[in-house]
Formats: C-alpha cells, structure tokens, sequence
C-alpha cells in the first residue's frame, strides 16, 4: 500500500467536490518509473485553482484531507508558491498552487519540464488529460554553454574563490563556508552538468540540481568531491576551498577541451595565487 494512498484518496473525494479547484495531478518521484518512489520520497501535488491566496493563506481545507503538524509557504516552479505540509506519520506533502492562467502559461513556455518524468491525474475538471502535450524526455535536449557563457560561469567561480579567501580571513566563516558549499558549487555542477554532455551527448540525462549525480557523473568527480566540503572550522574551510577550486579547475579545462572553448587562466592563476598566498 502506497503510503500515501488514504491522503490521495482523501484529497481526490475532497477535490472533486470544491468548486474552486479545477484540477490537480500527482508529480515527482510518485508518478515516474525512473527512480520511483521509495520509503523517503514525498508527494509533490499541483493544484490547479481560481484563487491560489486562497490555498496558501488557509489551513481549513488542508485540516479536510488530513491531520497536520507543519505548514509553511515557499517559492517553487517559476516563481510560484507551494505549501509544504507535514502529515501524520511523518507524511511531507508538497501542493504547487497555481492559478488556471499561470498553469497553461508554464505548460506552453515550458516551464513544467518536471512533467516530462511523468505524472498521475487526480482531479480534472477542464479536461487535462486531452489539452496537456505529450510529453518526451527526449524532445528536449541538453543545450550545451556556449563559450561566452562558459567563459562567464569560469570567471564568476574564480572571483568567489578570493571573495569566500578574504571572508575566511576575516573569520566570517559562515559567509564563506556558504558561498563555498552553495553559490561556488552550483557553479561547478553547471561545468559537470556540461562535462557529461559533452562526453556522452546531447540527450544523456543529468535531471536537474544535482539530482542523482553519483549515477550519471564521472567517478573520479564524485570522489574528489568528498574533500570539497568542510566542518565548520577554519583550517578546514581552507582545505575544502583549495579542493573546490582543484576540481572546478580539472573539470572546466576538460570542457573547454572537449568544445574547443578558451579556458581563463590569466583568472585561474591570478586568483588561485592569491587564495594560496594569503591562506
């Protein structure tokens, strides 16, 4: 039994009576057959309404599907809202919320590339499953860094490498350990993201923020990147930075290699001197 079958069900008998929801479908790991849904996964809903304040203001018609213990609104898909919510057992149930307008503005701009993995109708009032496309993993492809773009994301990385230096001087450990661990790293898994393509194609799959990374990366990235994170103490925040800037340095010469691209190493050696010098 799906775990979360009584709160599906639930939330279908509720849904099909509230006029004010005009469709909803199950998305993420609960509606895909690659990488399904295991005993961690939660349920990720979209909820297609008249008024999404509505939804994300009031608990009552949440308190209708189930008992609950936390709540609390964040930004998702293009800037829409979501309620995060904690059922009983330890149930977390994501509702995207969404009005008519803005769900059919994002199908057709793209903006629910999430549904090409799959998804699971629950309630439809305006006839979903006729109007949405059919979706294809492989009608998107990969869209490769251009060298401008790629030159941009070298440079940006390499100017934070002497930005978090003079953080970890100054002992703000926290702004530097977060611009190491986070803004840098999002930088170097935009180069990785490029690598696998560029060895394995346009249509080789990376999912999306990391996702599944040790599957489709290279070994030898997934291995340097255990030294690339620090304990929140100096001396490590150091080795881990050196780490970070040794392993962007490796993976974005390979791509420039393989695309024929200018690599940035005045920016390389100019910040890398200076990061060892001053650590």
């Amino acid at each position: 039994m799906n775990r979360f079958e009584n709160i599906i069900n639930t939330f279908v008998l509720w849904g099909n009576d509230k006029d004010e929801l005009y469709a909803a479908l199950i998305i993420g790991s609960q509606a895909r057959n690659d990488h399904p849904s295991d005993e961690f996964s939660d349920l990720d809903v979209i909820m297609i309404v008249d008024n999404p304040d509505l939804f994300l203001q009031s608990n009552q018609w949440l308190e209708q599907i189930g008992c609950f213990y936390i709540s609390f609104i964040e930004n998702t898909i293009g800037g829409a809202k979501e309620r995060r919510i904690l059922f009983d057992d330890a149930l977390d149930v994501d509702f995207v919320i969404l009005s008519k307008g803005n769900f059919e503005n994002a199908v057709k701009n793209g903006g629910i590339d999430i549904l090409k993995r799959g998804y699971r109708i629950l309630v439809d009032k305006i006839d979903l499953e006729h109007t949405l496309p059919t979706f294809s993993m492989e009608n998107s492809p990969y869209s490769l860094l251009s060298e401008h773009e790629f030159i941009n994301v070298v440079n940006d990385f390499w100017y934070h490498t002497i930005w978090t230096a003079k953080k970890i001087m100054r002992g703000e450990l926290w702004a530097a350990k977060s611009c190491m661990d986070s803004y840098m790293k999002w930088r170097l898994l935009k180069l990785i993201e490029c690598y696998a393509h560029a060895l394995n194609g346009l249509k080789y799959d990376t999912w999306h923020d990391g996702r599944f990374i040790e599957e489709w990366a290279e070994e030898w990235i997934i291995q340097k990147l255990s030294n690339c994170y620090a304990h929140y103490e100096k001396n490590d925040i150091k080795k881990a930075l050196l780490s970070t800037m040794e392993l962007f340095r490796l993976v974005a010469v390979e791509v420039a290699g393989k695309l024929n691209y200018k690599y940035p190493t005045k920016a390389d050696e100019y910040s890398t001197e200076w990061v060892i010098k001053s650590l």
